[in-house]
């Protein structure tokens, strides 16, 4: 409260980020208070960082790029929101028709993209053995309907710039023990409209189960008991969310 703000968006966000500056202001609020700085991720940016009047940084974005701020400015208080690898837990006690429902609209509906998407299923005991339920999850995503914005029935949009690095790794490639559920596919020229796929066989310690991916790629890892889930969730070095489907409705439901 009482202090300047300056917003530098991430490339990929300037429109929005115009967009919304420009009504706040059209709004009332002074604008040597709101300040729109679009300085890009160069030398720009790094100054702005680096100036000892900047109190303090407020980011949403990679953990990467928080330490690079770090990396310029040691003693620069930083207030960070970095994503993470997010996991749904599903019990045999839980409901399977719920938690299929939960688990693709969670990690599909913005792409994988959305800080809190999950990317990681845990799946306990039966669970982790159930034709039925892979079945399930594999016929929801399959009927997603992926495309560009501009289509209202759209519920997989594209990514926000080309596939690379870590991103195209996920749905190009497999580790050992692991197979396709759903393979995802490139639909476009520059690798921005990708179908949704699942990884099944994710092993704990596995590449995929600790990296962070900001894509629509969700894994499937298997576990004994919920002990042994809880260890699985909280490996990772960070992660905003964790999950687990209500309970079925009806008592005394037999595990598949």
């Amino acid at each position: 409260a009482g202090s300047v703000g300056i917003l530098t968006p991430a490339p990929p966000a300037r429109g929005p980020a115009a967009v919304l500056w420009a009504a706040l202001w059209e709004a009332g609020v002074p604008r040597d208070v709101l300040r729109f700085v679009d300085s890009g991720e160069g030398d720009a940016g790094r100054a702005l960082i680096s100036d000892p009047r900047v109190d303090r940084v407020i980011l949403t974005g990679s953990s990467e790029t928080a330490s690079l701020f770090r990396s310029w400015r040691p003693d620069l208080p930083i207030l960070a929101e970095t994503s993470g690898k997010n996991a749904i837990v599903i019990t045999g006690s839980g409901d399977l028709d719920q938690a299929v429902a939960d688990l693709v609209h969670s990690a599909f509906s913005h792409a994988g993209q959305k800080c809190s998407a999950a990317s990681l299923a845990i799946l306990v005991g039966s669970v982790g053995r159930s034709e039925r339920f892979r079945k399930q999850l594999a016929d929801a995503v399959r009927t997603l309907r992926v495309g560009l914005p501009t289509d209202a029935l759209t519920r997989v949009g594209p990514l926000v710039e080309p596939a690379s690095g870590k991103l195209l790794r996920a749905p190009t490639q497999l580790d050992e023990g692991e197979t396709w559920l759903v393979e995802p596919k490139q639909l476009d020229d520059d690798g921005r409209v990708w179908s949704p796929g699942v990884r099944d066989g994710v092993a704990p310690g596995s590449w995929f189960h600790h990296t962070e991916v900001f894509g629509p790629v969700l894994g499937l890892l298997a576990v004994k008991d919920p002990e042994d889930a809880i260890a699985a969730q909280n490996a990772g070095e960070y992660g905003p969310t964790a999950g687990s489907p209500a309970p079925h409705p009806r008592e005394g439901q037999p595990e598949e």
